[in-house]
């Protein structure tokens, strides 16, 4: 079972994992929390302890990274977010997070 205290901070995230988070995050922000847990839950690539996550889990982890989302630079947060929307839209094996 992963504690807050073995997930990886926004620095120590890969630029995927913070995409998925942004993805996320964008989503709270235009469609509200219930829907973009429900409809748009997080979707981690990389780090074992957040592929390891259930959806609850990876949705609060996002909302947590992602305070600060509105103050990234346009061009960083758009870079990040559409690195992981292109993975997001490629197959995953089996075993990779939903």
């Amino acid at each position: 079972m992963n504690t807050e205290s073995n997930l990886p901070s926004w620095d120590e995230m890969s630029d995927l994992d913070k995409g998925a988070a942004l993805m996320h995050a964008w989503k709270r922000f235009r469609e509200g929390l219930p829907y973009a847990v429900e409809y748009y839950p997080v979707r981690y690539f990389d780090h074992p302890a957040l592929l390891s996550l259930d959806e609850k889990a990876a949705c609060g982890h996002a909302a947590r990274v992602t305070k600060g989302w509105c103050d990234l630079d346009v061009t960083e947060f758009d870079r990040l977010y559409d690195l992981a929307l292109y993975a997001d839209r490629k197959p995953r094996k089996a075993g990779e997070s939903k």
